[in-house]
């Protein structure tokens, strides 16, 4: 995973913060299939995009596994940067590596946190747990906990059932989509 990018810490009162999540299953039609041999190079590539994503002001705060959690995903993945654009774009990047092209994005939401104040949570390490709703347009609730039972009573109140998913390294991501 990436580290949050410094320009955050020096965010005005004009800028605005974008989260987008989006999530993603393993088609029944193309399986992901993985040889241990390819572990390596999918990991890497998927690392190098990360990091160029970075360097363009597009964070990937998190991976997480959904599967089991939600009927219809497997993978779910929470960017952060300065522009609804660049987030657009990173997804579309983080889409076109060889370990995501095969799967089938289910949903992706976007959620701007205005007046430059970004979530304290993105100076933080991510925490175990993850639950995440969009309550309206441009409106993302999101969040995190290190146990799952503790995402009960914040969600509770939400309006649609949100995706929870448990925070993974990049790696994990081979075994979730298997």
């Amino acid at each position: 995973m990436s580290e949050i990018n410094e320009d955050y810490d020096t965010a005005t009162e004009s800028t605005s913060i974008y989260s987008m999540v989006a999530t993603f299953r393993v088609s029944s039609t193309h399986p992901l299939v993985v040889d241990g041999r390819d572990v390596q190079g999918l990991v890497q590539e998927l690392e190098d995009v990360t990091e160029l994503l970075d360097n363009e002001h597009v964070t990937v705060r998190g991976w997480y596994d959904v599967s089991g959690l939600h009927h219809d995903a497997d993978l779910l993945v929470w960017l952060h940067g300065d522009t609804a654009e660049g987030l657009q774009w990173g997804l579309r990047e983080l889409r076109r590596s060889n370990l995501l092209s095969p799967l089938i994005r289910v949903s992706s939401s976007l959620g701007v946190h205005a007046d430059g104040e970004a979530p304290l949570a993105l100076d933080e390490q991510p925490y175990q747990w993850i639950a995440v709703a969009q309550r309206a347009p441009l409106d993302l609730a999101i969040f995190e906990a290190d146990e799952v039972a503790d995402l009960a009573s914040p969600t509770a109140e939400l309006p649609v059932a949100p995706r929870i998913g448990r925070f993974i390294e990049l790696v994990e991501i081979i075994e979730v989509l298997q």
